[in-house]
């Protein structure tokens, strides 16, 4: 039964998404994983049986030897003096570093009654669909092609990414995503393993099928959140907010996600936090960082912050008012 390596996929190139900002830094995701280990649940190695459980009794006899490195986990060991780097390329281990400010920020801080600050956190989470991840590659030897069937929400850009790394026509591939048991994001992006099954189903010229199983899904599938943010509110002495300020720190985990790449998550937080009120002065500063662990993705809740400005305002009314 085949045992496919990253040796054995040869020229196959890694997911490398783009977005064209300055401050952002692209990494390559390898298909499966080599010279290195990035987060727990990576795939190393594919194993081809003619049943699933003949697979996964062969993939019990395959031996992975790693050498123990450092671990890279949280924020703050990320972002620690010294820190050992996921990816050579993200300078601190950032990958992304945005700034967004109004011209009358610093005049407002300044004139302000009161200044309140404090600090959000918002945990990992992960999806947890009731439909796992799955796909099944079918090869047609009168054309050539292949026909991926998955679980994705984004049929049409999949197709396209798995094309670029395979380095074939897209009209080889043909992508249908049937009634999908759940998403929430999670499903979107370009994962290794369809890759893999395409690949597969080409080189045998057979059909190839890739359930994930509640496990796989916890473990290495695409998370969300783990943000810290950091925020001043500039109130008047009516307890009226005259301006925001963020610092808003991102866990992006151990790569980058296509298409969307990992800056959808701290431009994001930027870009929505002061919501459907109004600020008229607004400052933030997003950062993502990669932390060794599954992708990250959305942004962290910003509801409460009107409340917890409230309690800072001593002496003032009961809610922060902004407008």
């Amino acid at each position: 039964m085949p045992i496919i390596t990253a040796a054995v996929l040869g020229d196959v190139k890694p997911i490398c998404p783009r977005l064209d900002r300055p401050d952002y830094v692209a990494v390559a995701q390898p298909i499966l994983a080599h010279e290195r280990v990035n987060y727990v649940g990576e795939p190393i190695a594919a194993v081809i049986a003619e049943t699933a459980a003949e697979a996964e009794d062969l993939a019990e006899q395959v031996t992975v030897e790693i050498a123990a490195e450092a671990l890279v986990v949280t924020l703050d060991e990320a972002l620690a003096l010294g820190a050992p780097l996921v990816h050579d390329a993200a300078a601190q281990n950032t990958l992304i570093d945005a700034h967004l400010e109004t011209p009358g920020i610093a005049a407002a801080l300044a004139a302000a009654h009161q200044v309140v600050e404090f600090t959000f956190t918002s945990g990992r989470q992960a999806a947890v669909p009731l439909e796992t991840r799955g796909a099944v590659a079918a090869f047609d030897p009168a054309t050539g092609r292949v026909t991926l069937s998955a679980s994705t929400q984004m049929p049409h850009l999949l197709r396209t990414g798995i094309a670029d790394v395979l380095g074939t026509p897209e009209s080889e591939l043909r992508v249908i995503a049937p009634e999908v048991g759940g998403g929430f994001g999670q499903k979107m992006p370009l994962i290794p393993e369809y890759v893999v099954v395409v690949w597969a189903a080409r080189r045998f010229a057979c059909t190839i099928a890739w359930i994930e199983d509640r496990l796989e899904n916890l473990t290495a599938s695409f998370h969300a959140r783990d943000q810290r943010l950091h925020l001043r509110g500039a109130f008047d002495a009516d307890g009226r907010l005259l301006a925001l300020e963020a610092d808003v720190l991102c866990n992006v985990g151990a790569y980058s996600s296509f298409p969307v790449t990992c800056g959808v998550e701290p431009l994001m937080a930027l870009a929505d936090l002061p919501g459907p009120y109004r600020v008229p002065e607004y400052r933030a500063r997003a950062q993502q960082h990669v932390p060794d662990g599954p992708l990250s993705r959305r942004v962290a809740p910003r509801h409460h912050r009107g409340d917890r400005a409230a309690d800072g305002l001593r002496g003032r009314p009961a809610r922060a008012r902004y407008a």
